[in-house]
């Protein structure tokens, strides 16, 4: 699964288990209503990744919020590594739909895993209780700070003399899938130079001039902005980053053929982190689910405590997320579905 993740398409080995109990007999638990279900119950929110990242961070902070919102005794975090995230997602789509698991999700690699037919994919995006999204953010795409590139005019030339050189943390990754989205959109040819660690990596080498362009999320462009290791040019996105005029949307800068393509990415990346449960939850236990989530993403504490840990919070609920997965798994264009498998390699 791509590791990485935030608009419709219309706008649209052996687990680590390290568990986290986080008490809920606060006065929140009061507002749990019709949910006697829950009280006395522990309920997990599995973390696919390793603990000490950036899903494992926000994994704990709904958990410590929306478990006294659910009226829960617990809610106990589980990370539960392995296969980029595959070997959790898929024992979650397996698992007894009693509401009492529940999983933060990598809802772009997800997709892009299900759509690209990836390996081990053993699931459908759209089947799983969607309860809502925690964060999500446009995709951005960067040069160096000592590139002559700012137009398409800038890119032809250097083509012209040379291959375009994109940088990518690897194949499947969906700074990879962007990479060929914007071979194929510029129309020039390219290099994808890959063999990364991750995205400072790969920022780095731009800073050096080493590549020409990298996408990546917002917030780790202005990250490399503030590193002058990047000077962000264009969002991949058919509207412009708020209160940022000076990001151009990509729909902007390429051929007006190539729209769909764009909004079908950014409704990808537009699912940024969710928290979903199996596929088939009693809609009732969903319900509790789902309005905990809110109010627990809606809590002036959990607000206050994501900015001073620095992961900000966007949150959908449950049935945006769920028209935003079921939109880009049903309606993807063709095109872009070749692109996928391309990526994955089939």
């Amino acid at each position: 699964m791509a590791r990485r993740p935030g608009r419709g398409l219309t706008k649209l080995a052996l687990p680590v288990l390290l568990p986290l109990a986080v008490s809920a007999l606060a006065s929140g638990a009061a507002r749990a209503e019709n949910c006697d279900f829950y009280k006395g119950k522990t309920v997990e929110m599995i973390v696919p990744f390793s603990a000490g990242g950036g899903f494992d961070t926000y994994g704990r902070l709904v958990a410590k919020y929306m478990g006294p919102e659910l009226g829960a005794a617990n809610m106990i975090v589980r990370n539960q590594p392995g296969a980029g995230g595959l070997l959790a997602t898929n024992q979650t789509a397996k698992s007894k739909p009693d509401g009492l698991k529940i999983q933060l999700m990598s809802v772009s690699g997800m997709i892009t895993g299900e759509l690209g037919g990836a390996d081990g994919v053993n699931f459908k995006s759209g089947d799983f209780s969607w309860i809502g999204r925690i964060s999500g953010e446009p995709d951005v795409i960067a040069t160096s700070p000592a590139s002559p590139i700012n137009t398409i005019a800038d890119v032809k030339k250097i083509a012209g003399e040379r291959k375009i050189r994109i940088g990518s943390s690897g194949i499947g990754d969906i700074d990879y899938i962007e990479a060929g989205l914007l071979a194929k959109m510029l129309g020039v040819e390219t290099d994808v130079v890959t063999g990364f660690s991750g995205a400072p990596e790969v920022y780095a080498s731009l800073g050096r001039n080493e590549v020409d362009f990298f996408s990546s999320s917002l917030s780790a462009g202005e990250a490399a902005e503030k590193a002058a290791t990047a000077r962000i040019l264009w969002t991949f996105d058919t509207e412009p980053v708020p209160g940022k005029p000076q990001i151009k949307p990509l729909s902007e800068i390429v051929d007006a053929k190539f729209i769909p393509l764009i909004k079908a990415q950014a409704a990808v990346v537009a699912a940024g982190r969710a928290v979903a449960g199996p596929p088939n939850l009693p809609a009732d236990r969903l319900k509790c689910l789902r309005d905990a989530f809110d109010r627990a993403l809606a809590s002036p504490a959990l607000l206050e405590e994501s900015k001073k840990i620095n992961r900000p919070v966007a949150p959908l609920n449950g049935q945006q997320i769920t028209d935003l997965v079921r939109g880009v798994t049903n309606d993807a264009p063709k095109e872009y579905l070749e692109i996928l498998h391309k990526s994955y390699g089939k």
